[in-house]
């Protein structure tokens, strides 16, 4: 949140706030809008009602469906941007590799 590149060693590890949202993301929206997605639909609406009421109705399900919806994509976004400003091809890398890259040296 200080908006500056991090160290090598600050980028091997995840900070309290990634490891949170993660588990947010993680937990939460993508069970919640999987439920969401399946309480509008009327099969399983006549399978597990109650599932539904819970939620409290079918215009509700579609709802809380567009919110935790919009929220994944903003976190996609911000994840995007985040790969980005901390430098694209070595983050991308990262991730393919598994490992950071060291920077080249010139002769």
């Amino acid at each position: 949140m200080r908006f500056r590149r991090p160290s090598e060693d600050e980028a091997r590890s995840y900070n309290v706030l990634q490891r949170l949202t993660y588990l947010l993301v993680i937990f939460v929206l993508f069970p919640l809008v999987i439920w969401t997605g399946l309480a509008m639909s009327p099969a399983f609406a006549s399978l597990l009602p109650a599932a539904i009421t819970v939620l409290g109705g079918r215009q509700s399900a579609r709802t809380l469906h567009f919110f935790v919806s919009i929220f994944l994509v903003l976190f996609l976004l911000v994840h995007v941007l985040m790969v980005y400003l901390a430098g694209f091809r070595k983050r991308v890398g990262a991730m393919i590799t598994g490992r950071l890259t060291q920077p080249r040296e010139r002769a």
